[in-house]
This record gives C-alpha cells, structure tokens and sequence, in this order.
C-alpha cells in the first residue's frame, strides 16, 4: 500500500513539474517573441532614431521582397540558445534601467555607432547568411573580399565591412 502511494505521488509531481515545464517555456517563447522587433524596441524613447534609420535600409524592409530583419537578429548572439537568453536579459534590464533611471539625452549615440562590433553579432549575421560561404567560394568576387574571414585569418568581423548594413543613415536620425 505505502509503494503504491509513493508511485501515486511521483506521477503526481512528474505531471505538475511537466506542466510547469511546459507553461514556463511557452511563457518565456512568448515574451522572446514579442519583445524581438522593431515595434518593441522603439517603444523606448532612446531607440526611435535606430527604428526611423533601420526602416530605411534593406535590412529594414526597403527591399523589393519585404523581407525585414528583426531587432534581436542582428543585436543578440545567435550561437546557443543560453548565450542568446542570457545576453537579451541583459540588454533588456539595462535598456529599461536607462530609460526608467538613466538620462538618455547624455548618451553619444554617435560615438557609440562608430563601433558597431559591440552591438551587432557575427553570429547573427551568419544565420541569415549561413550560405555565403558556400556560395563565395564558387564566385570568385565575393570570395576575395571574405578570404580571410573564412579562413579565420582575421580579427574582422562582418560589420567591420558592412558598418551601414542596419542603420545607414542613422546619423541623420541621432541629429535630430
């Protein structure tokens, strides 16, 4: 009878912890969806110029395809689901502690988009364009220009070339 009952309680809790598993990790999707574009994130004050600049380039849906990264492409990492979870809490607790307790008009935006590798992720760019390789190697064009960083040569990374690539004119928009 004592079996019994402890084999009852261990299904019981296997099911309740189950149900808790399963409702936490919807919830969690959920909230990494919603908060992942550029609706959300121009909610902020801070981040309207980034929206307006990003809105512009082709990246931001200026494309004949309308294909539109989304914020959290680009800015978060992409490499393990921890790294990304982790460095998006994070970004998200200091972006609300700056906009709640910071004083934003402080910030030099314009300093801070000259250095780009500190807000954008080659492992973001690499899952949109997980094919370059491949394909640079059959076009000798653009394999030149990505040699080195294929063959891990350099210390370069993708927005060391393509500094413009999600807010070209952004400096236009921090001015205003």
């Amino acid at each position: 009878m004592q079996k019994g009952r402890r084999l009852q309680n261990a299904n019981v809790l296997l099911i309740i912890g189950t149900t808790i598993g399963i409702v936490l990790s919807f919830t969690t999707y959920i909230g990494v969806e919603t908060t992942a574009n550029a609706a959300f994130c121009g909610s902020c004050h801070t981040m309207r110029p980034f929206v307006a600049s990003y809105g512009l380039v082709v990246h931001g849906g200026n494309n004949p395809f309308g294909f539109r990264a989304r914020c959290t492409d680009c800015h978060l990492p992409h490499d393990n689901l921890p790294h990304y979870l982790a460095a998006k809490a994070e970004t998200g607790l200091n972006d609300v502690w700056v906009e709640s307790f910071g004083d934003a008009a402080k910030i030099d935006w314009a300093q801070k988009a000259k250095d780009p590798d500190r807000y954008v992720y080659d492992s973001g760019c690499l899952k949109c364009h997980g094919n370059l390789r491949r394909e640079t190697l059959s076009n000798p064009r653009a394999f030149l220009p990505h040699r080195a960083y294929f063959a891990g040569t350099t210390t370069r990374t993708c927005v060391d070339c393509h500094s413009n690539v999600g807010h070209k004119y952004l400096a236009e928009f921090i001015r205003k």
